[in-house]
């Protein structure tokens, strides 16, 4: 470990960033996040390679990064914030940053949150959001880049697609760098409390209490958009997942990685050893920026091909289907109880 890695880690103990996610009343918790949202705002950015601006989906703001020169290909940039924050200012910022790097007209919506509304309002916005891309670019030229819950929200338009929607074509590439999934059998949960220990960020009990934030008071809520391991990822494009090996939400990393396997998608799984959550959008130490250097590697190597060449489950075995493969997973629409 680096002496600038050991530093950070320090100071996020210190401030106790990990404590503002503890509180196991729902409701005390979103309104202390309802007060800080109220605060929060768009940030004005200016770059000279830039035309920024803002338009509005379904009511909601989503932010254009387009370069001057033209570029054919987009990426649909989902911030997490663990389903109630919205993105921050600095988080606008590294989005700038990755569009200036990675040469891709960049989108950021700012997705309705589990503050005021149930999931499946923030999937609906980002569906049309994913639709409004596809007037302006090739389907296979469009990828998915999402952080935390918005990693979720990003392999989650696969199941989304799916679920009614098939005549909307599959994007070319996602990427989900510490998806937010929530533990879908004993074992799961056993090793997430385990990884606690070593999470300076997600206590592991925020994700039992987001399973009631999400549903808003709705009982309708699809299994997917709460445990992604059931999701019906059929005819999904080429995925990365990328995990710090601290993190609590590495314990969904298997599952999850075979659920998408069974459904006949290519699929690569990093967990770096040590890392906390989210690290490659925290570039603060070597350990951190390697991990930024990674998901431009991983952008410019994949996000190449049409969908033609994506990969397809064989219908008569029906794998996306199934049920979970652990046999100890909890049954159809509940966690389990611990």
């Amino acid at each position: 470990m680096s002496v600038k890695y050991g530093l950070f880690k320090g100071l996020v103990k210190a401030f106790g960033l990990k404590k503002q996610w503890e509180e196991k009343n729902a409701e005390k918790l979103l309104e202390r996040q309802r007060r800080k949202n109220a605060k929060n705002r768009i940030p004005r950015l200016s770059d000279p390679d830039f035309e920024i601006s803002l338009i509005k989906v379904m009511g909601f703001p989503v932010l254009r990064l387009i370069h001057k020169r033209a570029s054919d290909r987009a990426n649909l940039f989902l911030i997490g914030g663990g389903m109630i924050s919205p993105p921050r200012p600095g988080s606008i910022k590294k989005a700038l940053r990755f569009a200036k790097e990675s040469g891709l007209d960049v989108f950021v919506p700012y997705y309705p949150l589990c503050t005021e509304y149930p999931v499946t309002k923030a999937y609906q916005m980002i569906h049309e959001s994913y639709r409004l891309l596809l007037k302006s670019y090739a389907p296979s030229h469009i990828s998915v880049l999402g952080s935390s819950s918005g990693g979720a929200l990003a392999l989650g338009m696969v199941p989304y697609i799916n679920d009614g929607r098939r005549d909307v074509p599959m994007p070319g590439y996602i990427m989900a760098v510490s998806p937010g999934s929530c533990p879908d059998s004993e074992e799961e949960w056993k090793r997430m409390r385990e990884l606690d220990r070593r999470d300076i960020l997600i206590p592991a009990r925020y994700m039992r209490t987001v399973t009631e934030i999400m549903r808003c008071g709705r009982d309708d809520v699809p299994d997917y958009m709460i445990w992604l391991q059931r999701g019906d990822f059929t005819n999904g494009p080429k995925v990365s997942l990328l995990y710090g090996g601290d993190e609590t939400l590495s314990a969904c990393a298997p599952s999850l990685t075979e659920r998408l396997k069974r459904c006949g998608v290519k699929c690569d799984l990093h967990i770096e050893k040590g890392m906390f959550h989210c690290y490659p959008f925290f570039p603060v130490c070597r350990e951190a920026r390697a991990g930024w250097d990674l998901v431009l590697r991983l952008m410019k190597e994949n996000f190449s091909g049409s969908p033609s060449e994506l990969p397809r489950c064989d219908p008569s075995s029906s794998p996306c289907s199934s049920a979970p493969s652990d046999p100890s997973a909890g049954s159809k629409g509940e966690a389990p109880d611990h």
